[in-house]
This record gives structure tokens, C-alpha cells and sequence, in this order.
């Protein structure tokens, strides 16, 4: 339990975000306690989350991408835009200018750090994720390295960032853990169907029972029947069909590695399929 104090001060006003949906969209809700919410793979005791970045509220982080965009277009910028949620939530919406780790789980994060060290190194870091949360373990992983020049990160996350500036710098549709998939505050399609190339950004499970991957499947594509992610998971659903014991891992998982070669965007991701 949480004493009533901390309790208070992790849970005020500000931190509840509300978007239209409902019932439907949380089929399997639960209610359980975790020591992280979204679990980072470094004990909380080691990365304390009272050794956070700056909060910046949506307005200042405003001011502070427009003006690193403005120094990122002469060449004279210093910030790093970073967006630490995985690669397929910032597939379909991320900052202009931001850098997008391609990563699968939050997990990975403290690896792609790692390995990227000297990416950092006096360096301003904008930090961004859906909600805040990952921002607050990733912020204080990070500056855990002493390798920034300084930490910023963006309090309540784009959602809330979208409340203040739905036309703002960021693109496209905003990822959410639950059956819609996403949400937009903007008309920006910046993603494409994996099998057409077709402007596309709604994505739907993989039609392998063996597989939980996401896929960008337009609806003329699914109507021909392209609902796999990859050819390995079409393959599975033959062999299901025959009684055959199908592979666990299918292409998608089996060529991202753990720790990906960062990629830095000005407008929009690497050309890269699920």
C-alpha cells in the first residue's frame, strides 16, 4: 500500500486523461497491484523514480521542440528529441524531429541507452511517451549515466500534450494499450499498409492464433487476404489447419534484435515493415 501522503502526490488531478471510448474497448480490464506499472527491467531500488528529469508542461515542451526544430533545420542543435515508447507505437505518430528507438518493450530501453551512450553525451534530451509513466523510470535511467547536459520530460505525456495542441508537432495517431488501437487529434497518416505501401495507420492483430505481433493491413489487403504479419504466420495457419505443430516465433519477432541501431527522424520514421 502506498502511504496516504505519496499516494496524493502521485495521484492528483492532473494525472487523469480522458478520451472518448468505452466498456468495449477494455474486454479483459483487471485490477491488480505491480511494483512498476510498465516494467523497465532495473530494480526501482537502483533508479530511483525521485531522480527523475524536468517536468515541462505541455506548453513549455512546446516552446522547447519549436525551437529545436528551428536550430535542428540550420544545423546548430543540441537536444535530442527521444521518444522511449516502442517501435510500433511511434510507427503511426511521433514528434517531428524526434529520434525513435527501434525498440519491441520498454525493457529494452535501458540496453538501447547502453549502447548509445555517446549519442547522449552533452546533449539537452526532450523525453516523450504516451502517458508520462515510462518517462519517469526512463528519464531517471538515463540520467543515471551522467552523460546528458540535461533531462527534460514532457509531464502527462503526449496525451496531454494533445489536449493543448491537437495540431501541434506531433503527427499522426497516438498508440493506447486497449482494443482501439489508437487514438488522433490530427487528420496525418504517416505510416503505410506492410503490403501495398498504401497510406495506412489502424492496426489489427496478426490473424495467427501463435501470434500476438501487430500488423498495418489495409482493407483492401485483408479482403485478399493478407491478414498475416509475415510469411512465416501464413505458413503457421496452413499448418494449423493440417493438425501441425506450427513455429513459436515468426519473422517479425525473430529479425528485431534487442538492442537496435538507433534512428534519427526529421518528419518521419525509417521506411521499415513490422
Amino acid at each position: 500500500m502506498l502511504s496516504q501522503p505519496l499516494f496524493k502526490d502521485i495521484l492528483c488531478r492532473d494525472d487523469f486523461k480522458s478520451s472518448a471510448g468505452g466498456a468495449h474497448c477494455f474486454p479483459d480490464l483487471r485490477v491488480g497491484v505491480f511494483e512498476e506499472i510498465v516494467p523497465m527491467g532495473i530494480d526501482p531500488k537502483k533508479v530511483s523514480y525521485k531522480e527523475t528529469g524536468i517536468h515541462l508542461s505541455p506548453q513549455e515542451f512546446h516552446k522547447e521542440v519549436e525551437q529545436h526544430l528551428s536550430q535542428a533545420s540550420q544545423g546548430q542543435s543540441d537536444t535530442i528529441l527521444l521518444d522511449c515508447r516502442n517501435f510500433y507505437e511511434s510507427k503511426i505518430g511521433h514528434f517531428q524531429g524526434c529520434l525513435a528507438p527501434d525498440i519491441r518493450k520498454f525493457s529494452y530501453f535501458p540496453s538501447y541507452v547502453d549502447e548509445n551512450l555517446e549519442l547522449f553525451r552533452n546533449k539537452r534530451v526532450l523525453m516523450y511517451c504516451t502517458g508520462g509513466i515510462r518517462c519517469e523510470r526512463g528519464s531517471a535511467y538515463l540520467r543515471s549515466k551522467a552523460v546528458c547536459r540535461e533531462v527534460y520530460q514532457l509531464k502527462g505525456g503526449i496525451h496531454k500534450y494533445l489536449e493543448e495542441f491537437p495540431d501541434g508537432f506531433y503527427r499522426g495517431k497516438l498508440f493506447v494499450f486497449d482494443d482501439r488501437y489508437a487514438i488522433c487529434s490530427n487528420e496525418d497518416v504517416i505510416s503505410a499498409c506492410r503490403h501495398c505501401a498504401a497510406p495506412w495507420d489502424q492496426y489489427s492483430l496478426c490473424s495467427s492464433q501463435h501470434c500476438r505481433q501487430l500488423v498495418l493491413a489495409c482493407p483492401r489487403c485483408r479482403g485478399e487476404g493478407l491478414t498475416a504479419c509475415c510469411a512465416l504466420c501464413r505458413d503457421k495457419e496452413r499448418a494449423a489447419a493440417a493438425g501441425q505443430a506450427p513455429k513459436e516465433e515468426c519473422e517479425c519477432t525473430r529479425r528485431r534484435p534487442r538492442v537496435p541501431i538507433e534512428r534519427v527522424s526529421q518528419g518521419t520514421l525509417a521506411d521499415e515493415k513490422d
